[in-house]
């Protein structure tokens, strides 16, 4: 259940909220990871953090839980309480095979539960949150620092999933348009925000059911003291209705692409001269889909006649709007590392000959939205990478070594220079 907080609120009337510990035993929510907690709900501007001192600690009967929270809140005028329980670690081991030799290897969990419970002692939702580490035995690591790091990421969370901020107001039909909502609301940089039309009752005449046709995602551009801009990310807002925003998580963009690359490829030994041909692969990505600060990755498979190859790419770069939310251009780099695999022409070789290559990449796109999920992108890429020419093979009798040139189809094989790729982008929100 979300707990929507309405920008109409002052800082002065920011709702009051207390972090307390339940949980009686020995491994409880101490002071230091209540301050963490706290730490992080005051940071986000949204709360009025009460500081209950010793009485956060709680030890009570069941039944006597929900009468402690509302005398609690009615002495501290607290609106919401913040209930932190961290459940005892969880220890598992298990074998397995590294370097030749067997290994038993430990992974140690610490998960932190938050409940959430209004001034009356009503449950409004509850979130977890746990962080695993692992290493060869022995591995002891420090489980306080565990369980303090879990219930950092789960404040951070509970924030857009437990106390999203929500605004109405009246749409704009531009491109970069204001909304009621800034700083010190919680709101920065960046936030991410979904936009529905709303109705106060039967529309009377055609232009009032376009304007119940306004949806989408916006992002904060530049956030003021108490209104911000914005611009859209995917739908379409119809000027003079009234929307309603609230705050979400960021979109992500899935790509499917198909694509071509120059390789400058040395034949085998008798096969003909070296030449520049061109090899295609289709690639699955993910990325951001926010304007701004963008990354991501993806693989890709491909290759030429006898050959194959399999890359793994990471990409960081900028997303622009060119007339958003339709248009928009995308500059990324990174690198990829590609493994390649070919046949082998002698009988003598029990295995395909396989070798690995790495390339730097700097890629310029467009996409274009047509639909509030869907689009299209064209993009070309500069490819700076190392020749996969060391090729190995293995032979009946176990021996692996390197290819010989009269062995293998292909002795060297580079990507580059350049690259083009045409796919689809559906967002995912």
């Amino acid at each position: 259940m979300l707990l929507l907080l309405s920008a109409v609120s002052l800082p002065a009337a920011l709702p009051k909220l207390a972090v307390i510990s339940i949980d009686p035993d020995d491994f409880s929510p101490d002071s230091l990871l209540i301050g963490t907690v706290v730490e992080e709900m005051e940071g986000s501007g949204r709360f009025q953090v009460v500081d209950l001192g010793y009485e956060a600690f709680i030890d009570t009967e069941p039944e006597a839980f929900l009468q402690t929270l509302r005398t609690l809140a009615a002495e501290n005028t607290i609106d919401v309480f913040m209930a932190l329980e961290v459940l005892y670690p969880e220890v598992s081991d298990r074998t397995v095979f590294r370097n030749d030799s067997l290994v038993t290897v430990r992974e140690v969990s610490v998960e932190v539960l938050a409940r959430f419970y209004s001034s009356a002692g009503t449950l409004i939702g509850s979130m977890r949150k746990a962080v695993t580490r692992e290493g060869s035995v022995p591995f002891s690591p420090d489980e306080e620092l565990l369980a303090r790091l879990a219930a950092e990421y789960l404040a951070e969370e509970s924030i857009i999933e437990m106390f999203p901020m929500e605004v109405t107001f009246i749409a704009s039909g531009e491109e970069v348009f204001t909304i009621p909502l800034g700083k010190s609301n919680g709101i920065d940089n960046g936030t991410v925000m979904a936009v529905l039309a709303v109705s106060s009752g039967i529309p009377d005449d055609p232009a009032e059911y376009e304007r119940l046709r306004s949806r989408g995602l916006l992002q904060v551009m530049d956030a003021g003291g108490s209104s911000s801009r914005a611009r859209l990310l995917s739908g379409r807002l119809v000027g003079g209705g009234t929307v309603t925003a609230i705050e979400q998580s960021a979109p992500a963009a899935l790509y499917l692409e198909y694509s071509g690359t120059l390789l400058d490829v040395e034949k085998g030994t008798g096969l003909g001269p070296g030449e520049d041909m061109w090899g295609s692969s289709v690639r699955l990505g993910v990325e951001t889909a926010r304007w701004g600060l963008s990354f991501g990755g993806g693989i890709n498979a491909g290759g030429l006649e006898h050959s194959s190859m399999i890359g793994v790419d990471l990409l960081a770069g900028i997303r622009l709007p060119l007339s958003s939310p339709e248009l928009g251009l995308r500059m990324m780099g990174g690198g990829e590392i590609v493994f390649h695999m070919q046949d082998v022409r002698s009988v003598e070789l029990s295995s395909n000959a396989t070798a690995i290559s790495l390339a730097a990449l700097a890629d310029l796109s467009l996409e274009y939205l047509f639909s509030s999920h869907l689009g299209i992108q064209l993009g070309v890429s500069g490819i700076l990478g190392s020749s996969a020419g060391s090729w190995t093979v293995q032979e009946y009798t176990g021996q692996v070594r390197d290819a010989e040139p009269d062995e293998i189809f292909y002795t060297s094989m580079k990507q580059g220079p350049v690259g083009a790729r045409l796919g689809i982008t559906y967002l995912i929100f």
